[in-house]
């Protein structure tokens, strides 16, 4: 014998999905075998909730579960009509997330993998233009937008299918291991290019397709992001992965400015050309094989994060209720997240030949200081991203903090539109000559002779302030808030269609900027970006209350809607 809090329950108005809650009296009686033994105004034994109303958040949501007369017995076609409270033990209620911890081994395992994701995405940014028209003269600006897009078209093919994996395996290693792997192959093709004598582009082309097939696994390590952190854990988690993939995405170009003195010659081992170009493909291809290593030997899985339908003894938990999300908020995530991918590769890609017709660098000017310039920048952003995950930034709501970086995003874009008070016009290439020797603008061209320069020293800013820190104050409370919204269940699906967003603007965008940059000249690539921006400014601001994390715990006595019907929180 003990005493309990016994929560006496009737429900009326039962309508096939849900019924109406009254509470009839909370009070302190004996109670034996766990049943209270005065039921007053019910037939039978109601099954008692132990200190039920002490718990928080999802702690005291449950499942109404009502019979009808159909189980056979021999109860009264009245008696049976009547409907009962599921049991609730204990120590099930308080095993969903409140007494988890993150393990942050493998969460810190996850996040360099991210890294390794972003430098084989970004490394040939920067040199990717010089390699193209060395490697075939037919190759031009239009062709370089597919080349770019190649790899997001590889990303927006595999970014679904391993968010798919991982949502029906809840596995976030062997889609990983299997996307290096796939990319060290895109890599080495890449590297061989220079061994084509003929159609160069198409092999080129090809490489990078492979390459993004791979390091679409970006999915997965995103979801695995959202769903092993325990709610406290779960913006700085994302943050810092953020952080990872911004170092690789910024780092990337970075790397190949490393090789540009082996120069365009290099030098030859055994039958394998080691110039300023191949050598950082092959690099990529050990980098893929040794992350894979990684994963395979010390990454353990540890999903915290996601409320289980099942209890640690693998039975079925019927209780555990997790409303459904709402999307539009999500989708609105989804762009936030789509515009500042593609800024992002908008502005590395053009960097090297937009430095080259603005300031007259050469080739491999271009790439060497537009390399320093991305890893000062990177620096910024990592700092940055580390600072919102582990300082008081991270404290201040997100939707603030992504209103604030998308106004960074503006003022970058107008610092670098070419107003008419800047100098001009722009200097054409010498006759005979091409940009592996002098920088300029080609022949072809014709927007140069009416277009103004962005002074060197407000461009060189604009990319390390602004970029540096508009990119993180977007992205990652983006994606902290989209986890949020979706709520502790498996994101596996969703988080693949996140990653989808942000590689099929890229790949769009890549071929319509460089065309744009090729026949007009760099204003509208602005104009068209900054569209984007304001695009976000206002959908931040129609859907501003809805952007909110999903609320575990509905309003006492309302209904709130889960997967198989409608439930209710006392």
């Amino acid at each position: 014998m003990s005493h309990v809090t016994c929560h006496i329950v009737t429900l009326s108005h039962c309508h096939l999905s849900h019924c109406q809650l009254s509470l009839v009296k909370l009070s302190i009686v004996t109670s034996q075998n766990g049943y209270c033994q005065k039921n007053p105004g019910l037939e039978g034994k109601l099954p008692i909730i132990v200190d039920f109303i002490t718990f928080e958040s999802i702690i005291d949501i449950f499942r109404v579960d009502y019979q009808h007369d159909r189980h056979g017995d021999n109860r009264s076609r009245a008696e049976s009509r009547k409907s009962t409270v599921s049991i609730i033990e204990v120590e099930s209620i308080r095993s969903p997330l409140h007494e988890r911890s993150t393990e942050w081994r493998a969460m810190w395992i996850s996040i360099a993998m991210q890294f390794v994701v972003g430098i084989q995405i970004s490394v040939y940014y920067m040199s990717m233009w010089p390699y193209l028209s060395g490697l075939d003269k037919t190759a031009d600006m239009d062709f370089l937008g597919w080349v770019v897009a190649a790899c997001n078209i590889g990303c927006t093919i595999s970014n679904p299918l391993y968010g798919l994996w991982n949502q029906k395996t809840l596995s976030c290693k062997w889609p990983t291991i299997t996307g290096f792997l796939i990319a060290a192959i895109g890599q080495v093709m890449y590297g061989a290019i220079s061994e084509v004598q003929d159609n160069g582009k198409w092999y080129m082309l090809a490489a990078r397709v492979v390459t993004g097939l791979g390091v679409g696994n970006l999915a997965a390590l995103r979801a695995y992001g959202a769903t092993a952190s325990v709610p406290k854990d779960r913006l700085k988690a994302i943050s810092y992965g953020t952080a990872g993939y911004v170092f690789g995405i910024s780092f990337g170009p970075a790397i190949s400015a490393f090789f540009t003195p082996l120069g365009e010659s290099g030098f030859t081992i055994w039958i394998v050309n080691i110039n300023m170009y191949t050598s950082a493909a092959y690099l990529m291809a050990l980098i893929c094989v040794a992350a894979s290593v990684l994963m395979l030997l010390f990454f353990q899985e540890d999903y915290a994060g996601i409320v289980d339908k099942k209890n640690e003894d693998g039975k079925a938990g019927s209780y555990v209720v997790v409303p459904k999300y709402d999307l539009v908020p999500a989708l609105v995530c989804i762009y936030l997240y789509m515009i500042v991918s593609m800024i992002a590769t908008n502005i590395e890609v053009m960097s090297t030949p937009l430095t080259t017709v603005l300031y007259d660098w050469k080739d491999s000017q271009a790439i060497l200081y537009n390399g320093i310039i991305e890893s000062v920048t990177c620096i910024v952003s990592v700092l940055i991203n580390f600072g919102i995950g582990k300082s008081r930034i991270g404290k201040i709501d997100k939707r603030i903090q992504i209103l604030f970086g998308l106004f960074v995003f503006v003022a970058f874009h107008l610092v670098n539109y070419p107003w008419w008070f800047y100098s001009g016009p722009l200097h054409f290439l010498p006759p005979g000559s091409n940009t592996t020797l002098v920088g300029g603008c080609l022949d072809s061209y014709t927007w140069c002779s009416s277009t103004t320069r962005v002074p060197m020293f407000l461009y060189i800013f604009a990319f390390v302030v602004f970029f540096g820190i508009a990119f993180p104050f977007v992205e990652s409370p983006a994606a902290a808030l989209y986890s949020e919204i979706l709520g502790p269940r498996k994101q596996g699906v969703m988080q693949g269609l996140f990653s989808f967003g942000g590689s099929i603007t890229p790949f769009v965008a890549s071929i319509v900027m460089t065309f744009l940059f090729q026949h007009t000249g760099y204003k509208y690539v602005i104009l068209l970006q900054s569209a984007t921006i304001l695009i976000a400014f206002l959908l931040m601001l129609v859907f501003y209350n809805r952007l909110v994390p999903l609320k575990l715990k509905p309003k006492p006595g309302k209904p709130a809607a889960y997967k198989n019907g409608v439930f209710y929180s006392m």
